[in-house]
């Protein structure tokens, strides 16, 4: 059985990739590490999310916890409850 969690991680890294022209410094960025100290700015951020909610196909809450917002582990982590 695949790994659910890998394959979201995978694809929240494709859409990180889509969404900068020069996306190679999130390559040695673990999934685990923050965003915004990685160099992901608030404006990325937000363009990630709404992909993210095409790419999956949910809508984020108003009160969405800012830790689910984190790191691609927290984004994944996020995606995946929602499936359940």
């Amino acid at each position: 059985m695949p790994d659910q969690a890998a394959e979201v991680r995978l694809r929240i890294r494709e859409l990180l990739l889509g969404l900068f022209a020069d996306a190679g410094f999130l390559s040695g960025v673990p999934d685990s590490a923050s965003l915004r100290q990685a160099g992901v700015s608030s404006n990325a951020l937000v363009s990630l999310l709404v992909a993210m909610e095409d790419a999956f196909g949910f809508e984020w809450d108003d009160d969405v916890r800012p830790e689910a917002l984190r790191s691609v582990e927290s984004l994944a982590d996020h995606v995946l409850a929602l499936r359940v």
